[in-house]
């Protein structure tokens, strides 16, 4: 399966010959300015979105840690930096600790139906539901999403025809909690805002740089 995500590229060129046009630096001076700069503008921009979409979500932050990421491309004037984010959906188990009820599974506020929890394959307790009654209760599969009422429940497709939930008995899919939507909504609040953010840091930096560092 093809890795599924949002992201935006920002070019902080424009940024960096508005500053030193104002504030004369070297080259070498300008460099190291705008790397930190562009370090610290993306990890404030990870960290105010990621609490963002953990809230929104009423998911732990820390079990969206591992779908941030930060690339460049390109060079000079033309280089961009890419922050991405994982939109696969959440296990639901990451979400919160699980109760077992009589109809379903509840984790962090949000009661699965027809879902329950437990170890079906490796050893590992996660939360499941029957093919068969995701299809009695009118949930969509492989599409993943609800039929009717909206809400968060999706169904993760653990991958291909070598799948072992697929086969057997007891075909079963894992329920987890959707991202894309609300991810979408936060990259496209904070892509104007990083740019700001940016030219305040760059301007700090390029200051700190011609009249501390070449003292140095």
């Amino acid at each position: 399966m093809a890795a599924s995500g949002v992201n935006f590229q920002l070019n902080f060129a424009q940024e960096i010959t508005r500053v030193t046009a104002q504030i004369q630096a070297t080259p070498e001076q300008v460099t190291k300015a705008g790397e930190r700069a562009r370090r610290k503008t993306m990890r404030w921009l990870s960290t105010r979105m990621a609490r963002e979409i953990s809230q929104a979500l009423r998911v732990p932050q820390k079990s969206l840690k591992a779908r941030w990421s930060t690339t460049t491309a390109g060079s000079g004037a033309e280089q961009v930096t890419i922050l991405w984010f994982g939109t696969l959906p959440l296990p639901a188990e990451n979400a919160g600790r699980p109760r077992q009820g009589k109809k379903g599974t509840t984790v962090a506020g949000r009661r699965f139906d027809g879902a329950f929890y437990r170890s079906v394959y490796d050893g590992v307790s996660r939360v499941w539901i029957r093919k068969s009654r995701a299809q009695a209760l009118g949930l969509q599969l492989p599409a993943m999403s609800r039929q009717n009422g909206g809400g968060s429940a999706r169904f993760l497709d653990l991958g291909g025809s070598n799948d072992s939930s697929n086969r057997g008995r007891f075909p079963v899919v894992r329920v987890g909690i959707e991202l894309a939507d609300m991810a979408g909504e936060v990259f496209r609040r904070y892509e104007r805002r990083a740019l700001a953010r940016f030219a305040q840091l760059i301007e700090q930096e390029i200051n700190y740089a011609v009249n501390h560092e070449r003292k140095t």
